[in-house]
């Protein structure tokens, strides 16, 4: 695994919306480096992990799964 990894990236990492990844990010839920542009965006697999504990924490089944996944994505991004 890349110890930085963009936008795209990170999508398959979780496989959640990309615009989650940068809502989070403006809302600085999701920590992030911004390289060069203002969408030019890098995190850590680990940042990721953080974040993805937290927003799923309140789900039922703890977020564990690729339902919990789906459930964060319809939840975040209503």
């Amino acid at each position: 695994m890349r110890a930085w990894l963009n936008v795209g990236e990170a999508f398959y990492y979780y496989v959640v919306w990309k615009y989650l990844i940068y809502t989070a990010c403006e809302r600085s839920e999701l920590r992030h480096v911004r390289i060069g542009g203002r969408r030019c965006i890098r995190v850590r697999p680990a940042w990721l992990d953080e974040w993805y504990e937290r927003s799923t924490r309140h789900l039922p089944g703890g977020g564990s799964g690729a339902n919990a996944t789906t459930t964060a994505v319809t939840s975040v991004g209503r």
